[in-house]
């Protein structure tokens, strides 16, 4: 489908509205302020736009083995929480790897299963490392492992690239 204007027309439209339009009319300076994040938010979609998908292909694909991981450094853990953690990985730790391009729907779908997996993981983990079960911390090392990079790449991404840091 060929479509004209494409997204990031109609989000940087917004952003020149917002300026030209809306900003010169507003004498409330809680307003403008306002406006001025409001433009703000609409860069970051702007920036998100073009690597969005790629970004779930390979969190989706890192995410089922973090999951295989953390359960193997539970090896041996007793209780029920660590036997949910085992059978997270046995469910959703094998799925497969996903390719890029991909089916969008069917892929967020299971991003989102895997992304609530790794909440209840921690969670999970959290109750074996209360217990003393240090093999509960190496897991959880292996799950951090996975998200400090996700993390910095989406400060990078999305808030560095235009700004919410300082807002001036």
């Amino acid at each position: 489908m060929n479509t004209s204007p494409s997204i990031d027309d109609i989000l940087m439209g917004l952003i020149y509205a917002i300026s030209e339009e809306l900003m010169p009319n507003l004498a409330n300076p809680k307003a403008q302020a306002t406006a001025a994040m409001m433009q703000s938010l609409i860069q970051e979609l702007r920036q998100m736009v073009p690597v969005y998908d790629s970004y779930v292909v390979d969190e989706h694909n890192a995410m089922t083995k973090v999951l295989r991981d953390t359960a193997g450094a539970l090896e041996g853990v007793s209780g029920a929480s660590a036997d949910a953690v085992r059978e997270r990985a046995k469910t959703l730790g094998t799925l497969a790897d996903v390719p890029a391009p991909m089916d969008r729907e069917k892929v967020l779908a299971a991003h989102r299963q895997l992304g609530k997996a790794l909440e209840q993981t921690i969670i999970d983990l959290d109750v074996l490392q209360r217990a003393g079960d240090t093999r509960g911390d190496v897991a959880l090392d292996i799950v951090r492992a996975h998200l400090a990079p996700r993390y910095a790449r989406d400060i990078a991404t999305v808030v560095a690239g235009a700004g919410m840091i300082g807002r001036g």
